[in-house]
């Protein structure tokens, strides 16, 4: 459809169609410079439409005709409205402003009435017809003046508005001041060093030649100012590009990146991806044993969901983070809530943390979840593990803001939180001195802060996802609901003694004839013992085994027959390593260290001793050899005559030499032919008669 203000390409040149009809119309060539309107029939229009020999383009005034006044100049506002007022009696006297023998008239009265010239009048209808029929096509064009976004030529006159205050004329930036900029900008700016930018301005300035010891005022005032130095950063430096430069990728990614998505987009209902992290609490703690002993800060894991934001599991204790405190608190999310809060004493009803079964994916930190073991969780629950990229913690950003959230629910009412400094202030209170709590009694505090959160707290900047009901109340436990009846099938069922083992820290350990050999111990079971498991049958081979160990009891491992899964079975410490029952393999794995350690002590001084052992006996030899004689003479049968001979005579030379197996003390005693008294108390050396003791009289 063909419409007034419509621009076509025709060969090279652009036609705007002014002025339509049923069988005629009018157009003006709008790319050149004395164009006036042209006379064209409807048909010939069309056929040269249906042709493509004309075809529709934007249209590239479109943009004066939007441009608001406000944004003109108060001369370009003057130019335009004596313009307008000028033509626009007579723009509206279509088609007679079109045609040439009835314009004349309309030209000569404007000539008249504003004294003007007629290339002036041709001039101002020119722009209207050209630009849009539009009063806005009467302001002045100045998009192509004075070089917008173009480096200006740098001349001998000074450009900008002149000093009024500051001495001197100052100087422009020309190319090789320009060049000065970039080197110090590059090597100094956009760095993690993180200079200032008046720092970068002063090393730059030394560079132009400036010195700082001999330059006088009047050298400074005709050198670049730091406003030059500024404009020429902020015109030359994009600053995505400079914040990326100044603080490095991973903190530009991790605080400083746009943040256009959201966690809940992610998953489709309830257990569709858990986050899993942890922190350091804001609190110091009491020991269960002696409440007069301080023993630091609990670690706390928190898994959260991330569709309905529920707190599914969490671990409060002093180990750090790890795989292990992880492992504790994702089979946390798996078990029974009301059997746990019943174990520090808190009575819940099932519909109060309803949540009891493995998610179909974990989000955590490389740090645990680069573990071995979380391949054996991955294999036996089917379960994906997914890892946060390293300093990206805003990947899991639902949990991480949790931590604020919980800690400050409890803050007002308890005593030994950390402060900002270890003193409030000089000669004040050390807080940890205020510490109140032991790890069981912070427990039940955080316990009963996950229940008040997952049952009432409002969430107020959750997004909805699309279908959830406006209705429905922004807290966990209403979207929890709300999921599981709407977005099921994300959420699995699971035997909550398997996943505990299978959660476990794994390893692959070898069978030996002493039993089952873990971090330097051993076990054993009846079904091992009875299946022939320890029979030293087969010589030189040795049968490998993957174990589950709980690193808080090293009584018993978990051994996994064939490598299966879904199976397990319980072995015992065996005698020979009764030494560590009772421990903690962290008490193993110190035991083992300190007799590592002394091992190798002792392996130092027995090699010592052979070193010294060594030598004493080369000196022995080398003194023999220095003592016998030369007997090169003889010949070798000489040699070895009379062997039995000289052995019966060193044999007697040796008695008559050997002086007793007990060496004389004092004077000699000569043999008595006394009757030794039968008194025992005159001999109390003399062995007793035990004879009627033994057999009787």
């Amino acid at each position: 459809m063909l419409l007034v203000n419509d621009v076509y390409q025709h060969e090279n040149d652009r036609f705007r169609i002014l002025w339509l009809r049923e069988d005629h119309a009018y157009w003006i060539n709008i790319d050149h410079a004395r164009a006036l309107p042209v006379y064209i029939t409807f048909n010939e229009l069309m056929r040269l439409l249906s042709s493509g020999q004309i075809i529709a383009v934007d249209d590239p005034y479109e943009s004066i005709l939007l441009e608001p006044v406000s944004k003109a100049s108060e001369s370009g506002q003057r130019s335009q409205a004596q313009a307008w007022e000028m033509i626009s009696p007579y723009v509206y006297q279509e088609p007679d402003i079109y045609i040439r023998d009835k314009r004349g008239p309309f030209v000569q009265e404007i000539m008249s009435r504003f004294s003007t010239t007629k290339q002036t009048v041709y001039a101002k209808f020119r722009l209207y017809w050209q630009r849009g029929k539009s009063p806005n096509a009467l302001y002045p064009d100045t998009r192509n003046m004075g070089g917008v976004g173009k480096p200006k030529r740098s001349g001998e006159k000074k450009r900008g508005r002149p000093r009024t205050t500051s001495p001197g004329t100052g100087v422009n930036i020309d190319d090789s001041i320009a060049k000065i900029f970039r080197t110090f900008i590059k090597s100094h700016y956009l760095t993690e060093d993180q200079d200032s930018l008046m720092s970068v301005y002063e090393r730059a300035l030394v560079a132009y030649g400036v010195d700082p010891e001999t330059a006088t005022e009047e050298e400074l005032a005709e050198a670049p100012t730091y406003e030059q130095f500024w404009h020429f950063v902020d015109k030359e430096v994009n600053q995505i590009e400079k914040a990326r430069k100044r603080v490095g990728d991973i903190v530009f990614n991790k605080d400083l990146r746009p943040v256009l998505g959201t966690s809940t987009s992610q998953v489709f209902g309830p257990g569709g991806l858990y986050q899993i992290d942890a922190t350091i609490g804001d609190i110091y703690l009491l020991s269960e044993d002696d409440r007069s002993k301080i023993i630091g800060r609990p670690v706390i894991y928190i898994v959260i969901d991330v569709f309905s934001r529920m707190i599914t599991g969490m671990y409060v204790g002093l180990e750090g983070p790890s795989w292990v405190s992880a492992m504790i608190a994702l089979g946390n999310t798996m078990m029974d809530k009301v059997e746990f809060c019943a174990k520090y004493q808190i009575e819940i009803e099932p519909e109060q943390w309803p949540v009891i079964g493995k998610p179909e994916a974990i989000i955590g930190d490389r740090g645990e979840m680069l573990s071995h073991s979380v391949e054996v969780i991955s294999q036996a629950f089917n379960i994906e593990i997914q890892n946060t990229p390293p300093y990206r913690a805003d990947w899991k950003g639902i949990v991480e803001r949790q931590f604020k959230t919980i800690q400050a629910k409890f803050k007002p009412y308890v005593e030994g939180m950390v402060e900002c400094t270890i003193t409030k202030k000089r000669g004040g209170r050390d807080y940890r001195l205020d510490a109140e709590l032991t790890l069981t009694e912070f427990t039940r505090v955080i316990i009963e802060c996950v229940l008040e959160y997952n049952n009432s707290h409002l969430l107020s900047s959750y997004d909805r996802d699309k279908g959830m009901p406006a209705e429905l109340p922004l807290n966990p436990l209403a979207i929890w609901n709300w999921g599981i009846r709407h977005r099921t099938g994300k959420l699995r069922s699971v035997n909550q003694d398997l996943a505990i083992v299978n959660l476990l820290p794994h390893k692959e350990v070898a069978i030996y004839s002493e039993g089952i050999k873990l971090f330097n111990c051993y076990y054993s079971s009846e079904q091992a013992i009875r299946e022939g498991w320890f029979h030293r049958l087969d010589h030189g081979t040795m049968k490998k085994l993957l174990v589950a160990y709980d690193p808080y009891n090293a009584n018993q491992i978990y051994v996994r027959p064939q490598g299966r899964l879904d199976q397990y079975m319980v072995c015992t410490l065996t005698e020979r390593s009764r030494a560590v029952r009772d421990l903690t393999f962290w008490g193993v794995w110190r035991l083992n260290e300190i007799s590592s350690k002394t091992s190798a002590k002792a392996k130092l001084k027995q090699r010592k001793g052979r070193l010294l052992r060594n030598r004493n006996i080369e000196q022995i030899t080398s003194d023999a050899r220095l003592k016998n004689p030369d007997l090169s003479h003889l010949s070798h049968a000489e040699r070895t005559k009379g062997i039995r001979e000289n052995r019966s005579e060193e044999l007697a030379t040796q008695r008559g030499q050997h002086t007793g197996l007990v060496p004389s003390i004092g004077r000699a005693i000569s043999p008595s032919t006394e009757k030794p008294s039968t008194d025992p108390a005159s001999n109390p050396f003399d062995i007793p008669d035990m004879l009627e003791h033994l057999f009787g009289r």
